[in-house]
């Protein structure tokens, strides 16, 4: 590229210097660079402006001068000739277009900046440029900065990087570097500019910060100054409140409930709670140095003496509702007072402990009255008691009756009468003095469980009622809830863990195994929802009883547990008693008490229309009812937890009329102790199973009294509530129950003269053994009767398991009694009498007979019978209840009798008629033998009727009624289905036959009439098996005459349509319909028996068992008749002549046997 402009002459010398250094190609590369570059253009340092130009004409791509001018112009603006400035300057007014000093300077830096990249660009290239083709390094250079480099000459560049030679020449590295130097002294200058600019702004920052302390120092003693005027205010409050502090301070709190407004106090306690608030900020604490202020150094004594005051007033109160007596009911007035009470503990920032501290003291005095019931010392002395006043009453008793017979002691002289006097009243001193003892034990028992009962339920109440209150209770000002702040306290004494800990565990099965909120260990898991106050205090008491009496029963090496298991009863009844009367307390709400205190007053006005809302609204509870929860509308639970939402309101149910039994006031106080006991176990005794009771026996309360849900013991081991004691008394009345049995049934040992040892028959037991076993089930029944035994009806089902065990036990020492007879040995077969092991079965099925009387009657004998005709409805439920708990033993027994007693005698009596029926077919009924007249009297006289006889004076007279009557019944049914199986058979069975047949089975049915009334039962002969199987013996007799045979024209389809429309078929069992038109039929027909090459009684022993029953073998039947069809038609077709008989019978049964055994088993 040639240069043009007139000014390269003067810089070819530094041209030369700089393409010696780095070659002409460098140039050539630089001066493209610089006409090229974008930031060169946008700045107007591609072009020269002479100095005499008054302004910097504005570049555009036309007016763009295409000289070498522009790497002059960009190093002249780089190193800034201060001549060439100079003569501007003053050649020209106004300033130039580098004149201004800022604009210079930032020009400067940005051209001075892109010129160090570009020479260190420039440095690398220099050796590639130096080689043959510069421009293949200068392109892609330009196209890094946008540009689309083009050779449009297609010289490759040469002409460009010639014509570029010239502009390069234009300046020289030296130069620019001087520029460099001078731009960064410059920049050193403005650097000190800016730290001194620097100063000036952190003096004034510096003067700023001091103001701003000087500033917060005014505001801290502002917000001091606030705090000692509120707490100025507050003090003044207190003192005008209207409480006498010195009378409060003095008094201790004792007589609060006397002297003290609860408005007043809660005013009080809100404004103590601010006074304490201030006084701890460390405002107004002293600080080390020593400094104080004395204003509120001068209060803060009389601060503190009045929040002793309130402490002292507030804890009187809640000691005065804890220790209230709750005979005669829970008052309106009272829980008001409470939630006062511990609306002043919410003040004061104790609320969680105040409450706590309350359950703790209910929770003390119901161990404290556990410990005086479940004691050995108090066992001790109730026996001591009970036998001394039984002892003077039975003195008093046997002297009064001697003084009503001593009118007469002149006539007594001799002194062997004196002795015997002296002998009965002696006998009769020890008879009263056990009548008298065992009735005194009870009522000290009951006493004792009845003021046990009573300390829990005070106990119960009282917590019951703090949690009610808690749950209802809000804050009028923050809106939170009391039980909340309780529960998220996350405070529990150290005597609440085990209950804490069985919660946590009953949480978790609830939970699915998942630890859920039990397991959160950053904070507490309880909550409104899964807290509750009093279930936490009714499972530590449970916790703590089920320990106490785990202790009694080991204590001296068990030598109290017979004393302690005596127990029960009466704690059993007591506790029911107790928590029925707290179960209708939380479901009803004291709705009465309730709709009369409210008055249909709306929240925050009283009935008597003053606002009880107070100055500090701590006071809205004082006269509101609402509060409590009586609108009816309660809270929704799922379990026990929620035990805190139910106190949210009452269940609009009540109990039945029956549930509680009036007494006094006094009735139930320790000074009267039996008439407590009468009262608490008559409310027992009323408890029987009403809808109300079977509540109470589901609810949580009741539950965990008793141990749980299946569950008695937990993890650490420690029993829970009464199952211990539960336990215990199940097992010494089992011991009772089961000592009789130690002599039933012993193994009777006889040797004969050798010394040898004979097989000998267990001994029965005898009549008084059963009476005392019936005795011994009585007396533990009646300790389930309220009035006997001192126990409540619930306990008779567990009674009646135990009673169960009993007799499966003597069930089972009778079946090893039982002697083996088989069928063989029942009777002899010389005499026709009972075999003696028969006879020893015999008397065996007398003794369970008796046995299952006594235990049948037992439960109206124990429930019943006393009080009768007076009788309750409970004592009736009490006995049904008992009966059907005892009915699986009576079921025992009747199973024991009939499987190994009276199945194998009446199989072997059944064996034997069988043997008696089967002769009907050794001619009896052939026409022959009848016209002879060599039978006079019909075949049941002569075989049956005397067998009858002696089976009924043999075996069914030595058998109770129910046995006979299953031994008759079972003898009648086989009897009935064997003689018509065997009528059946009969064939040839001509006019005269019939006949004859007909007779017998009006005999047959006249004997057996005369042997079910001979078995003791009410049942007729129709009754007997649903009546089937003399309904078959009364089709028969129509059976016989039937004669739809006799017009040959039928054909077998209408015979046997005719047939089935028959009223009596539906009574005839398919195989005696089938055997009896055998005999209409030919020669070649073979009977069923024939053709199974059988005798007739073994035949019919295959459609009819031993023990009566006929359902096996139909199907066996209608097979051997078609197959005896099948043989009939092969020997037809051979021998076609039929002489004799029917030849449609064979069709007729193929047509019958179908529908009969499908209308069988429909």
């Amino acid at each position: 590229m040639s240069s043009t402009n007139p000014s390269s002459n003067n810089t070819n010398n530094s041209t030369s210097t700089s393409t010696s250094t780095i070659g002409s190609g460098a140039a050539n590369a630089l001066a493209l660079l610089l006409r090229e570059d974008p930031l060169l253009f946008q700045h107007g340092l591609t072009f020269y402006s002479p100095p005499s130009s008054s302004s910097t004409p504005s570049p555009s791509s036309d007016d763009l001068p295409q000289n070498d001018d522009a790497a002059y112009s960009y190093a002249a603006a780089l190193l800034h000739d201060d001549r060439a400035a100079g003569a501007a300057s003053s050649d020209d007014g106004n300033s130039g277009w580098m004149s201004s000093s800022g604009e210079y300077r930032q020009r400067a830096t940005e051209a001075l900046a892109e010129v160090d990249r570009k020479l260190a660009l420039v440095e690398s290239l220099a050796q590639r440029v130096s080689r043959d083709a510069p421009e293949k390094v200068a392109g892609p250079l330009l196209r890094l900065h946008g540009f689309d480099v083009s050779d449009p000459t297609g010289d490759g560049g040469k002409s460009a990087t010639s014509g570029s030679g010239g502009t390069a020449a234009l300046t020289t590295l030296s130069a620019t570097r001087d520029k460099a130097e001078r731009l960064r002294r410059q920049s050193e200058v403005l650097d000190t500019v800016a730290r001194r600019v620097e100063s000036t702004l952190q003096r004034g920052v510096t003067r700023l910060d001091s103001a701003t302390t000087r500033l917060s120092r005014v505001l801290d003693l502002s917000s001091t100054l606030k705090m000692v005027l509120r707490l100025q205010f507050e003090a003044r409050k207190v003192h005008g409140s209207g409480l006498d502090l010195e009378a409060m301070r003095y008094s201790g709190g004792s007589g609060g409930s006397g002297m003290v407004d609860l408005r007043d106090l809660t005013r009080a306690a809100a404004s103590v709670a601010a006074m304490e608030e201030l006084l701890s900020h460390p405002a107004l604490t002293p600080s080390a140095g020593g400094g104080t202020i004395d204003v509120v150094e001068k209060l803060r004594p009389e601060a503190e003496a009045v929040a002793k005051s309130v402490r002292q007033a507030a804890a009187g109160l809640m000691d005065e509702l804890q220790n209230a007596p709750t005979s005669s009911g829970t008052t309106t007035a009272s829980l008001s007072r409470l939630g006062a009470t511990l609306q002043v503990y919410f003040h004061l920032g104790e609320l969680p402990d105040a409450s706590w501290k309350a359950v703790a003291s209910a929770l003390s005095s119901a161990e404290k009255a556990g410990s005086q019931l479940f004691h050995p010392t108090g066992i001790n002395q109730m026996k001591e008691s009970a036998q001394s006043e039984a002892r003077a009453l039975a003195e008093a008793e046997t002297d009064g009756k001697s003084a009503k017979d001593g009118k007469d002691d002149s006539k007594s002289s001799s002194g062997g009468t004196t002795a015997m006097d002296a002998r009965q009243r002696k006998k009769q001193t020890e008879a009263a003095y056990e009548r008298l003892y065992r009735r005194k034990l009870r009522e000290k028992r009951a006493a004792a469980a009845s003021r046990w009962a009573t300390g829990v339920a005070d106990a119960a109440s009282r917590v019951w009622n703090l949690h009610r209150v808690l749950a209802r209770r809000n804050d009028p000002v923050t809106r939170k809830n009391f039980l909340e702040v309780v529960a998220e306290s996350g405070v529990v004494p150290e005597e609440f863990r085990v209950a804490e800990k069985r919660l946590m565990e009953e949480m978790r099965r609830k939970e699915g195994g998942e630890g859920g909120a039990a397991s959160d260990t950053d904070g507490s898991p309880w909550n409104r929802s899964n807290f509750s106050l009093f279930w936490m205090f009714w499972v530590q008491i449970c916790v703590g009883l089920g320990g106490r009496i785990q202790r009694l029963l080991k204590y001296d090496s068990g030598s109290l547990v017979e004393d302690v298991a005596a127990l029960y009863p009466a704690v059993r009844a007591a506790s029911l008693e107790m928590v029925t009367e707290l179960y209708d307390t939380m479901q009803m709400g004291l709705s009465s008490l309730d709709d009369t205190s409210a008055g249909g007053s709306s929240i925050g006005t009283g009935a008597s229309g003053w606002n009880a809302t107070g100055v500090m609204g701590g006071s809205a509870g004082l006269e509101d009812s609402v509060f409590l929860g009586w609108s009816g509308s309660g809270m929704d639970s799922d379990d026990h937890f929620s035990r805190a939402d139910e106190a949210a309101g009452f269940f609009a149910t009540n109990a039945d009329a029956w549930t509680h039994v009036e007494s006094s006031p006094g009735a139930t106080g320790a000074g009267d102790a039996s008439v407590g006991s009468g009262t608490r176990s008559g409310g027992a005794t009323a408890l029987a199973t009403s809808s109300s009771t079977l509540a109470v026996f589901s609810s949580a309360e009741w539950t965990a009294l008793h141990g749980g849900k299946g569950k008695s013991t937990y993890d650490d081991g420690n029993p829970m509530g009464l199952v211990p004691l539960q336990n215990s008394f199940l097992k010494e009345s089992r011991k009772r129950l089961f000592a009789p049995l130690e002599f039933m049934f012993p193994e009777a040992v006889s040797v004969d003269e050798n010394g040898v040892a004979l097989p000998v028959l267990p001994t029965l037991p005898s009549r008084y053994d059963l009476a005392k076993l019936d005795s011994n089930v009585r007396d533990e029944l009646a300790l389930a009767d309220p009035r006997q035994g001192g126990g409540d009806f619930s306990i008779t089902t567990m009674i009646s398991g135990n009673i169960v065990d009993m007799l499966h036990e003597f069930c089972s020492s009778a079946r090893r009694s039982i002697s083996d007879t088989g069928d063989d040995r029942v009777f002899d077969s010389r005499t026709g009498s009972a075999t003696e092991s028969m006879s020893h079965n015999l008397k065996v099925a007398s003794v369970m007979s008796i046995l299952a009387s006594f235990i049948r009657n037992a439960p109206e004998n124990t429930f019943i019978v006393p009080y009768r005709p007076a009788q309750s409805p409970q004592h009736e439920e009490a006995a049904h209840s008992c009966r059907m708990a005892l009915l699986p033993a009576l079921q025992e027994i009747e199973s024991l009798v009939k499987t190994s007693i009276l199945y194998p005698l009446c199989r072997a009596l059944n064996r034997q008629m069988s043997t008696a029926i089967v002769k009907m077919h050794r001619g009896t009924y052939l026409q022959d033998s009848i016209d002879d007249g060599s039978q006079s009297s019909s075949f049941v006289q002569i075989h049956l009727t005397d067998l009858y006889d002696k089976i009924a004076s043999t075996y069914l007279s030595q058998l109770p009624n129910e046995y006979a009557s299953i031994v008759a019944s079972t003898i009648a049914t086989y009897s009935i289905y064997s003689f018509v199986s065997n009528a059946a058979l009969i064939r040839p069975l001509g006019e005269t036959s019939r006949l004859k047949l007909t007779q017998d089975l009006a005999d047959f049915e006249l004997a057996l009439e005369q042997l079910v009334f001979k078995g003791g039962t009410s049942l007729s002969l129709s009754q007997i098996a649903g009546g089937k199987p003399y309904a078959e013996l009364r089709a028969v007799r129509q059976l016989l005459f039937w004669n739809m045979l006799d017009d040959k024209k039928h054909s077998p389809a209408e015979v046997a349509k005719g047939l089935l429309r028959e009223a009596w078929v539906k009574d005839v069992r398919p195989s005696t319909l089938f055997h009896f038109l055998f005999s209409f039929a030919p020669a070649l027909l073979s009977s069923p028996h024939h053709f199974k090459r059988m005798d007739a009684g073994d035949y019919v022993g295959t459609l009819v068992k031993l023990d009566g029953s006929i359902d096996d073998g139909e199907a066996s039947a209608w097979m051997t008749t078609m197959a005896c069809c099948d043989a009939y038609q092969q020997r037809e077709s051979v021998d076609g002549r039929v002489i004799e008989g029917d030849r449609r019978i064979g069709a007729i049964l193929m047509i019958l046997g179908p529908e009969l055994l499908r209308r069988r088993r429909q």
